[in-house]
């Protein structure tokens, strides 16, 4: 065997190598990716970088036979690095091709949704409060997982029926991520557009990005149906964002499995934003990766599915020191009210996945909890107060709660 065979067998393995760090490069670049490694799937990606690196190592093996060509181990390794490669670098390219198409396939027309333009802002509808003032009436809920049948697709549809019938009418709806059970198949997005679009033609709609919906560049998709390219914000980014709701700033955070994505250019927005807002007004902050919670710890890693360890860290000391005055999240399927550090949190995972277990930690924040009821949280935010409304999925009052402003 020729030594230029040995050496296309090192060249086979740079490009099987470069083949398979250049497709874990792209899926990192993409939201939900750097959590999903984090929670237990780690091991999919573990496989691919093997994979690629193993004809690079066969090739390696073989070096101190490089210039001896009547070597039969160095031959054979060069040949095994060559075949390898070939198979690993096709099976990485037919991978990567069903990703996009999958990912990236779109069906036209699409849905027409009344959506919020997070720029534009939040145009108030219903009559003025007691005392004469404007008053912004928010709706909220998370995790209907269209496209999983676990999910409860009845009482999602009550609950958006509900929502419609609701008196004064709601002035938008929020739905706080976990859209749909895979980002990454256009399926359940086009069924979630058609099925707001019957139910809630009228009612100004802004759905947020959560780590399913983002799952192997879901965010194609909720950005085709959910996020016209037209659409701005303040941030620059279709995943965080100040909305102006009359009374209320709203501030929408990209944390999808947790903190990992709050990288340095949104933790700078966020303190920018923040400073920049007027002590007096209501600022509510809104995101898909829940804060305190009560919880469980996960079956599958073992890691704990309560008072998030990493939002709490990063993320909760600033709005503390600016003084937020609620958050309301999803991710966790229950209903939640808490207060923490002079912050009120609330979660309304409640739009239709299936209720997640009983908690084994209740959360020593918490103040009200509820597990197995699906619906909604209604906010009246007037210029002094936030008043809450946990609604079931008839609209039936479960649970009041007030926050008064203080910052």
């Amino acid at each position: 065997m020729k030594t230029t065979t040995k050496v296309f067998g090192l060249v086979a393995g740079l490009l099987a190598a470069a083949s398979g760090f250049g497709l874990l490069a792209w899926l990192f670049s993409l939201q939900a990716s750097a959590g999903l490694a984090q929670w237990g799937y780690g091991g999919y990606f573990t496989a691919v970088a093997v994979a690629a690196g193993l004809p690079l190592l066969l090739a390696l093996a073989g070096l101190p036979w490089l210039r001896r060509e009547e070597s039969k181990l160095g031959a054979g390794l060069a040949v095994a690095s060559i075949a390898l490669a070939g198979l690993v670098i096709a099976g990485l390219a037919i991978g990567f091709g069903e990703l996009q198409l999958r990912s990236r396939a779109l069906t036209k027309p699409l849905p027409a949704s009344n959506l919020v333009e997070p720029a534009a802002g939040i145009a108030l509808r219903g009559p003025a409060g007691r005392d004469g003032g404007p008053v912004a009436r928010l709706s909220l809920s998370s995790d209907p997982h269209w496209g999983k049948q676990s999910a409860n697709a009845a009482a999602r549809t009550a609950t958006l029926k509900s929502l419609a019938a609701a008196q004064p009418a709601r002035d938008a709806f929020f739905i706080l991520g976990d859209n749909v059970e895979m980002g990454m198949d256009e399926a359940p997005w086009r069924e979630e557009a058609l099925e707001l679009a019957a139910l809630l033609p009228a009612m100004p709609l802004r759905p947020l990005l959560g780590n399913h919906d983002g799952l192997v560049n879901g965010e194609h998709h909720f950005r085709k149906y959910f996020f016209p390219d037209k659409f701005r914000t303040d941030s620059g980014s279709p995943f965080y964002y100040s909305i102006e709701a009359g009374p209320a700033k709203i501030i929408v955070l990209n944390l999808l499995w947790g903190a990992e994505s709050f990288d340095a250019e949104q933790r700078a927005w966020l303190e920018k934003t923040l400073a920049a807002t007027p002590t007096e007004r209501p600022v509510i902050v809104l995101s898909h990766c829940f804060f305190a919670s009560s919880g469980y710890v996960d079956e599958d890693t073992g890691m704990p599915w309560y008072d998030h360890f990493g939002t709490l860290a990063e993320v909760a000391p600033i709005l503390e020191r600016h003084k937020v005055d609620l958050v309301v999240s999803g991710h966790n399927h229950y209903m939640e009210l808490l207060e923490r550090n002079g912050v009120t949190y609330a979660t309304i995972g409640a739009l239709g996945g299936k209720p997640d277990p009983e908690p084994t930690f209740l959360s020593p924040s918490s103040l009200w909890f509820a597990r197995g009821v699906y619906g909604r949280l209604d906010l009246d935010v007037s210029a002094t107060s936030i008043a809450l409304a946990f609604r079931d999925r008839d609209g039936g009052l479960l649970k009041e709660w007030t926050v008064k402003a203080a910052r």
